[in-house]
């Protein structure tokens, strides 16, 4: 076995950092594939498991495994729990990491299915009067909620990727008993979080409404910057209609063509990256630009199009899991395209799960849901980041502002908070631009 190699993780070039170094085994392969991590230690399982909210056995992750020959006096700390191969062990004062740590960084992601209303030749589903698609859409959802759903329990589980995953376990590992833990995320000016907050346009109201717009007036008066992702057939008909965003120190993103549900499938596809490739979002001096998709539907195909022919679209912002950025992969490689995961629940999907209370009592439950999760990110030092739509329909409820304003009330009254756009969040993570702390502190 050659010598082991001394990493705290710092030289990954990401802004992370483990409390102390371990020893990275450099040992043949001898297994590769999914696994599920076994914690020997009681205590130790139960710190795991307070720090993430799941155990880490029900969590599998993709690795590879090396040879590692034991000596007596080793600890076997964590194992998998089918071969019983060590993972992670204690050799005197070290501790040795026995798998290939790089490997989990994979993040792979099927297609979404194509909703059946999109095959309706030339149907949009933004035809339909949102008095009466909104209510339609709020009852299909709540259907597909189960009925036994444990809402604010199921939002105390962290929606962790695989790597981690594997940075908790090894944090926790590190500073087992320490009254406190210190953080693995390292953020400008040594705040101890960033929060970032999102926004879905997907219609015209909002650029007709522009300052006076109830979402925009909130933010102002709580001193927020925000991502506005709009359609890029709504940008070109209000070519300038746009201009205030930026005026105001607030960023524009992609929000597909006409918000069309069929974005993400061919040739649809095609004809959306043509269209942001002939935007004022894909000219170059709008780098970086980025993206959510409309109703977060997503395909390989889709991205691998978007890498490959929009070189200002840098980053996205479609995906639930994970609470760091992290580089998308598709169709089977690493991508330049970076992952902002959306961290804190949306208002309108929490309302539905919660069809099981009053329509008086869900806006407290939502609130109350949205500031546990958050207080979970603060506590593990992560992107706090959430997601509002300026339409009548939707966060423009009386009831989602009120949330809202109590919301960022909130999160303006926690210290160590980076506030920065997702554009500055990018720069500062994949160290491309200037990180603007300063003038969000």
């Amino acid at each position: 076995m050659r010598k082991p190699r001394i990493s705290d993780l710092s030289d990954l070039g990401l802004p992370i950092r483990l409390p102390r170094p371990v020893r990275l085994n450099l040992a043949p392969a001898v297994a590769d594939g999914p696994v599920r991590a076994v914690i020997t230690s009681k205590k130790l399982a139960e710190e795991f498991a307070d720090m993430s909210g799941v155990s880490s056995e029900n969590f599998p992750f993709s690795t590879r495994i090396f040879a590692f020959p034991l000596r007596q006096s080793d600890e076997v700390i964590v194992g998998t729990a089918d071969r019983a191969l060590p993972l992670v062990v204690r050799r005197d004062e070290d501790v040795i990491v026995n798998f290939d740590i790089w490997a989990t960084q994979e993040f792979r992601f099927p297609d979404s299915r194509r909703p059946i209303y999109t095959y309706i030749p030339g149907f949009n589903i933004h035809a339909v009067p949102e008095g009466i698609r909104r209510p339609i859409s709020n009852l299909v959802q709540s259907l597909r909620s189960p009925r036994s759903l444990d809402v604010a329990g199921s939002y105390k589980r962290l929606p962790l990727t695989g790597f981690e995953f594997i940075l908790f376990l090894l944090n926790t590992i590190l500073t087992s008993g320490c009254p406190q833990r210190p953080p693995v995320f390292q953020w400008p000016s040594g705040k101890r979080a960033v929060f970032v907050s999102l926004h879905d346009v997907d219609t015209p109201g909002f650029l007709r409404r522009r300052q006076r717009d109830p979402l925009f007036r909130i933010e102002a008066a709580h001193q927020i910057r925000s991502t506005w992702f709009i359609p890029t057939a709504v940008l070109n008909k209000h070519n300038h209609a746009a201009d205030f965003i930026l005026e105001s120190g607030n960023e524009v993103g992609w929000h597909g063509h006409e918000h069309d549900h069929r974005d993400h499938v061919r040739p649809f596809a095609d004809h959306a990256v043509k269209a942001f490739q002939n935007s004022r979002l894909g000219a170059l001096a709008n780098s970086p630009t980025g993206m959510r998709l409309p109703k977060l539907l997503k395909s390989n195909y889709l991205f691998e199009r978007l890498e490959q022919s929009c070189p200002t679209l840098c980053y996205d912002t479609s995906f639930l899991q994970g609470i760091v950025p992290y580089y998308l992969w598709f169709n089977g490689r690493a991508s330049r395209i970076l992952e902002i995961p959306t961290t804190v629940p949306t208002e309108i999907r929490v309302y539905n799960e919660l069809r099981g209370l009053s329509r008086a009592r869900r806006a407290d439950a939502i609130l109350k849901i949205q500031i546990a999760r958050t207080q979970k990110l603060l506590e593990v030092g992560a992107l706090i980041s959430i997601v509002t739509h300026p339409e009548k329909g939707l966060s423009e409820r009386p009831e989602f502002l009120d949330v809202y304003s109590q919301y960022l009330s909130f999160i303006r009254s926690c210290p160590g908070v980076w506030f920065a756009t997702a554009k500055e969040l990018f720069q500062y993570w994949t160290g491309e631009g200037p990180c603007s702390a300063s003038r969000t502190a």
